[in-house]
């Protein structure tokens, strides 16, 4: 004899909320992999441009963010700065920034690349009027990123303002530039361009979807009920 399908209407009314609330879930997290697919497009379409001279101010830094740019002034060495912990290869080092004044007078935080104390002997340091050519980037301190400690110059992200305020330099443009390339055997190692964003939307939505319907399942099999005798 089939069992019947009986269950209780507040049963039934907290199920079609569950399923309502994981369905959007899954919804939004398709909406969620459109954008960062989008995102993904656009960040791969900047860095492939052409270089042109970065702007003297930059009133909207997302606009810009990894735009190739050439800049034409000189480095102050005076003023290093070393953000750690970063590694390259396994090696743990540093990534070195350092003002760069621009022909014009304005200061850009470029970063220069990798290093490890080892290394730091043979940093390479163009002297005079040099072009670099960089990509833009914005800086944020992650969710895990210790504060900065200017006075004691410990830096684990690059706070461009702070870097200009320490060392008593005008206020640099709101990004950093991020040399390029990467040259063999020279350091600081350039090409660190931190474009890696993940985008796992799918496998979310995907997640999301099934546990609707097992919820859906486990519903109807918790209230299936044998025919009364």
């Amino acid at each position: 004899m089939q069992k019947k399908f009986q269950p209780p209407l507040s049963a039934m009314l907290l199920s079609l909320l569950m399923f309502t609330v994981l369905i959007g879930l899954g919804t939004w997290q398709v909406q969620r992999l459109e954008w960062k697919t989008a995102l993904l497009a656009q960040i791969a379409t900047r860095m492939q441009q052409t270089p042109m001279p970065m702007q003297e101010t930059i009133y909207n830094p997302s606009a810009w963010e990894y735009r190739r740019v050439t800049l034409t002034g000189h480095f102050l060495y005076d003023h290093e700065f070393l953000v750690k912990p970063r590694t390259l290869d396994g090696v743990n080092g540093y990534h070195m920034l350092v003002p760069f004044q621009r022909l014009s007078g304005g200061i850009v935080m470029v970063n220069r690349g990798w290093i490890s104390d080892e290394l730091m002997p043979k940093a390479v340091r163009p002297q005079g009027t040099i072009q670099i050519e960089g990509i833009i980037q914005q800086a944020h301190p992650g969710y895990f990123t210790p504060p900065n400690n200017p006075q004691k110059n410990d830096w684990y992200w690059p706070d461009v303002n702070a870097m200009a305020a320490a060392a008593q330099l005008a206020t640099p443009v709101p990004v950093i530039v991020v040399i390029a390339a990467r040259e063999q055997g020279v350091y600081p190692a350039g090409g660190k361009v931190d474009s890696n964003i993940r985008n796992d939307h799918l496998q979310y939505a995907v997640f999301w979807y099934l546990m609707a319907l097992i919820s859906q399942v486990i519903f109807f099999i918790r209230y299936r009920q044998p025919p009364a005798a």
